[in-house]
């Protein structure tokens, strides 16, 4: 394995949770974060023919959650954020006395409402890809 790689999956628990091969043995330890990569084709420079190196398909970044002498678990850590809500409120009341003179009033209320938070799933990971570290 390339000195650019730290582990490999070894077990795909769910979308969100990942094995390795390397533990506590290595150095790891809980609250380490990676990348995790496929490894794609190889890219050739089309004028010069010279091998560039493998593309590396980003699936998502993990943090390691549990860690043993020889694997560990990372689960991923990134988290999207769906779109916020702009909620604007007008109210318009009816004045009396001097205000009515001015026609009626309006009272307009803007809020924010943030987007739900959640986990991104790791896309189309599999055994055999390999952790960058962040």
């Amino acid at each position: 394995m390339s000195e650019r790689y730290f582990a490999k999956v070894v077990k795909v628990e769910d979308k969100f949770t990942v094995v390795i091969n390397k533990g506590s043995s290595t150095g790891l330890k809980e609250g380490d974060q990676f990348i995790v990569a496929g490894i794609g084709d190889v890219i050739m420079d089309p004028d010069t023919n010279e091998e560039l190196g493998s593309l590396e398909i980003v699936r998502g970044k993990v943090v390691a959650s549990h860690v043993q002498e020889k694997i560990a678990t990372m689960k991923s850590c990134d988290v999207e954020r769906s779109s916020g809500k702009r909620e604007i409120k007008k109210v318009t009341s009816k004045s009396v006395g001097m205000g009515s003179i001015f026609g009626p009033q309006d009272t307009v209320t803007e809020s924010i409402i943030p987007g739900d938070e959640r986990l991104k799933e790791l896309i189309g990971v599999k055994v055999g890809d390999v952790l960058i570290k962040a």
